[in-house]
């Protein structure tokens, strides 16, 4: 009876492992905003307040990697974790590629730190990819904000914890930022500068580790109190998709145009149209997300996918994400919601 009963349950813990594989396996056709999204192991994705890059005719997506367990409050973060896709709907987990450090107390990332929206840029000519993220140091709080610098060989990683910077302008750094490389090859620091939520902008060196000393000004146009910052050049102008500042509560999303990055912009309002209807929430509380960055799709005309992410502070891991297309009319940004849509959208434009 026990060697029967044995079978049993190793017959059974074989099916439950082979539907958790099949479920992992299984391609997804659609992205569908506002649900949980799986990887290829069948787990929730795990990469918070991200960026996605495009390599060789592989996407990496790069987020916040958050600790089960943990609230905002207690280090919730754990590093970056990184997922690959071809069709930016599969994702492949490729693993934390800078953790925090859990052996020295001492280092600028060790457990304890605050660790968020990590943005990767590629640099061509020393081939490296180079990983940026807000750095709240272990003990400090968020009083005093820091630009984290991590270098990888690979697209995947490892990263290399390098050095620190304060963005800004300002002895207490900046605060939710997006990086931005121009088409001449120049990378740009946009971001909210602590304390007083200025909206600034600066330079990189050219090795894109610093920002160049004094190169951070307010461009003209853009509204004070605009954090989470996600920059596109289309057709001649350059556009910004930001949030107000309201904490981790959700806020009405803003957009601004001008002719040349320095400014001066304009201000085409709020991008959002329509209702999440997991939440109920509009165009007031941009779907009940944060726009955290914007993807160019390859080979698709004038294609781009805008990152949202839905924040959970109390329970940071289930924090969800919201994908959407981006499209414009009369010139002006538009992210309507779309309870199931593919690539397939932008060849109907």
């Amino acid at each position: 009876m026990r060697k029967n009963l044995l079978v049993v349950i190793s017959i059974f813990f074989l099916v439950c492992s082979f539907q958790q594989t099949q479920a992992g396996n299984k391609s997804q056709k659609n992205f569908v905003p506002g649900t949980e999204w799986l990887d290829n192991n069948g787990k929730p994705i795990n990469a918070h307040g991200g960026g996605v890059i495009f390599h060789k005719g592989v996407y990496y997506w790069y987020g916040e990697h958050k600790i089960e367990g943990k609230s905002e409050a207690t280090f919730a973060d754990g590093g970056i974790h990184c997922y690959s896709s071809k069709d930016l709907i599969n994702w492949k987990d490729r693993g934390i590629v800078l953790s925090v450090d859990y052996t020295n107390e001492n280092s600028d990332i060790a457990y304890g730190c605050i660790l968020e929206r990590p943005k990767v840029v590629y640099h061509e000519k020393s081939k490296k990819f180079i990983a940026y993220f807000k750095l709240y140091l272990k003990g400090i709080g968020y009083e005093v904000s820091n630009v984290g610098v991590a270098v990888a060989d690979k697209p995947y990683g490892p990263f290399t914890y390098s050095h620190k910077f304060l963005g800004g302008g300002s002895l207490k750094g900046s605060g939710d930022f997006s990086m931005f490389k121009n088409t001449d090859g120049t990378v740009y620091h946009f971001a909210v500068r602590k304390p007083d939520k200025t909206f600034v902008m600066g330079k990189l060196q050219p090795d894109y580790l610093y920002a160049m000393p004094n190169s951070y000004q307010a461009p003209n146009g853009v509204t004070k109190h605009t954090e989470a910052p996600a920059v596109i050049y289309r057709k001649g102008k350059y556009y910004i998709l930001g949030s107000g500042t309201s904490g981790w509560k959700p806020n009405a999303a803003r957009s601004f145009v001008a002719d040349s990055i320095q400014g001066t912009y304009t201000d085409l309002g709020n991008p959002a149209v329509g209702i999440n209807p997991h939440n109920g929430l509009g165009p007031e509380k941009t779907f009940g997300g944060q726009i955290s960055y914007i993807i160019p799709v390859q080979d698709k005309k004038d294609a781009y996918i805008v990152m949202i992410d839905i924040w959970e502070p109390e329970n940071p891991i289930k924090g969800g994400y919201i994908w959407l297309p981006l499209t414009f009319k009369n010139d002006k940004p538009i992210i309507e919601w779309m309870d199931s849509w593919n690539l397939s959208f932008f060849d109907k434009k």
